[in-house]
């Protein structure tokens, strides 16, 4: 021992250590804990250079963030553990002796910016897999009429070994064979998935013209529809998919069969809204943020001349004296307690609060007595 402080190296790998600990129990990846903690580091010394740069280019956290998605680590808890790690030890391993308040500021962008690259990535990902897996739906579509016409052994063994989702339903909608891996999406036995009909399989949320691609299908007017449709598990959970429905025709081609081919879509579009949740609200309050509220009110501006709504523009006398007294701690803890008491004033359907920035809150309503419910 020494007696000597860590040098900035030392400092860097910490933090990649603390950010492998971290993301490894939920990283599809052959890699070892220390294998992938040398990936990280890397990736560790592009965030610390962008921390401590001279302007910030937002252009680093976005390769990061693509960089986790190329190593593996797509689940969407990977992206939140790598945030916290990222808010909670950047700084404290990597700021070394800069001003604070301005680093932490570059962390929280660099985040923000991590999330849109690693979304990006993801999403290019998920292209890729689509087209892939629409290849793979071709090749499977021909590959089951052949193995119907020809061998029931060949047709039972790319009807079982796929990836995706299969199931066969006569043209009454009688679910007659479904695959593993569709069973388990569903989470379910057999006999619960077969025991209902197609046109059963309804949700809430379905398009409007889910109805009249299947009726065209099932009557041979059409030859396959794809759709992005939902469905209830057993135990009441949505399970949203990539669904494709083909026609299967006899050998003299008439209408015999329609076979269904799922991708399970439910972690994808959690993420996707999570994202777009966190681009719209506020980090500390919970509020719609400024993004939201300018989306809200160009709504209301276009409404027309008969669309009436109120507008309350309002900040806190004074805060700038308790946080230079008391600390951001305190202000902070100020800020959400207003968020709160003005969140509970505008709960109706129509009105919101949105926070701007520092201090500054909105509200909007919009109604025919909008200028009441603005005072009141």
């Amino acid at each position: 021992m020494t007696g000597e402080p860590d040098g900035p190296e030392d400092r860097l790998r910490r933090f990649a250590t603390i950010w492998s600990r971290a993301v490894f129990p939920v990283t599809s990846t052959s890699l070892t804990r220390p294998e992938l903690e040398q990936q990280l580091l890397p990736l560790a010394r592009r965030l610390s250079d962008a921390l401590k740069a001279r302007s910030f280019d937002a252009t680093e956290g976005q390769a990061v963030g693509a960089a986790l998605v190329a190593a593996h680590c797509t689940d969407p808890e990977a992206l939140s553990r790598t945030l916290d790690c990222v808010d909670a030890y950047l700084v404290l391993y990597c700021g070394e002796d800069g001003p604070q308040e301005a680093l932490r500021t570059r962390s929280a962008r660099l985040q923000h910016a991590m999330a849109a690259g690693f979304a990006g990535a993801l999403r290019e990902r998920t292209l890729a897999e689509q087209e892939a897996i629409s290849q793979a739906t071709l090749n499977a579509r021909s590959a089951v009429a052949e193995a119907l016409h020809a061998s029931e052994a060949r047709f039972r063994a790319v009807f079982e070994g796929a990836a995706i989702g299969i199931g066969i339903a006569d043209l009454e909608g009688n679910i007659l064979q479904v695959n593993g891996a569709l069973l388990r999406m569903f989470g379910g036995s057999e006999q619960v998935v077969r025991g209902r009909k197609v046109p059963e399989w309804t949700h809430p949320e379905d398009a409007p013209q889910i109805r009249r691609l299947y009726k065209e299908l099932v009557h041979g007017e059409r030859e396959h529809y794809h759709v992005e449709k939902a469905f209830y598990r057993p135990d009441g959970t949505a399970l949203w998919t990539n669904l494709t429905v083909s026609l299967l025709r006899d050998a003299d081609g008439q209408p015999q069969y329609q076979l269904a081919l799922m991708e399970d879509t439910t972690e994808r579009r959690l993420l996707n809204l999570r994202l777009r949740y966190e681009a719209t609200h506020d980090a500390l309050t919970g509020l719609p943020n400024r993004t939201l509220f300018f989306e809200r009110l160009e709504k209301a501006l276009s409404g027309g001349k008969d669309q009436r709504f109120g507008l309350c523009y309002l900040d806190l006398d004074g805060f700038k004296t308790i946080n230079d007294s008391l600390g951001h701690a305190a202000g902070d803890r100020l800020l959400v307690e207003v968020a709160d008491r003005l969140q509970s004033c505008a709960t109706a359907p129509g009105e919101m609060v949105a926070r701007l920035g520092g201090d500054e809150f909105v509200a909007l309503t919009t109604g025919p007595d909008t200028e009441r419910e603005v005072d009141a």
